[in-house]
């Protein structure tokens, strides 16, 4: 199907490729449908795109929070499992919510508030950790690069 986008054009979009939330984004309840894009095509990065099918001017950039917090954990409830059809032999995938300010330097990721997409059906969740130890505004770069006291 071909879906109108105001950053990546006219995207012709297979059905097998859409991600599905059942309940929306949180503050995005009407957006259901979005798709995983590339940050950028031509180079390698640990960002991606979430472009929603249904708003073409709304896209979220997301990254794999394991890579800037290895401990990270997720536990999902019996009833977040549900909503995302998981079944023991699915693979999951979990991603950050990344907000890049004018200093890009300073950007941050949402690690209370993660996605996660259920792979095998194509259905994901915003869902809401409620321990203490994670940010909704963990810096994805150390102190020393945001303050420019690293030397190459």
């Amino acid at each position: 199907m071909k879906y109108e986008t105001t950053r990546f054009g006219d995207l012709d979009v297979k059905e097998s490729e859409t991600l599905h939330f059942p309940v929306g984004l949180y503050g995005f309840e009407q957006e259901r449908d979005f798709i995983r894009l590339p940050f950028d095509p031509n180079v390698e990065s640990p960002m991606e795109w979430m472009q929603s099918l249904k708003t073409p001017e709304l896209a979220f950039v997301v990254t794999d929070p394991f890579l800037y917090v290895p401990e990270y954990s997720v536990k999902l409830t019996e009833d977040e499992k549900k909503h995302i059809l998981y079944e023991p032999s699915h693979t999951l995938l979990t991603r950050a919510i990344v907000t890049i300010p004018q200093n890009y330097l300073e950007m941050t990721a949402n690690l209370v508030a993660p996605v996660v997409i259920n792979l095998d059906t194509k259905t994901a969740r915003q869902i809401v950790l409620t321990s203490m130890e994670y940010d909704t505004r963990h810096h994805l770069l150390s102190e020393e690069i945001r303050e420019g006291k690293v030397t190459q």
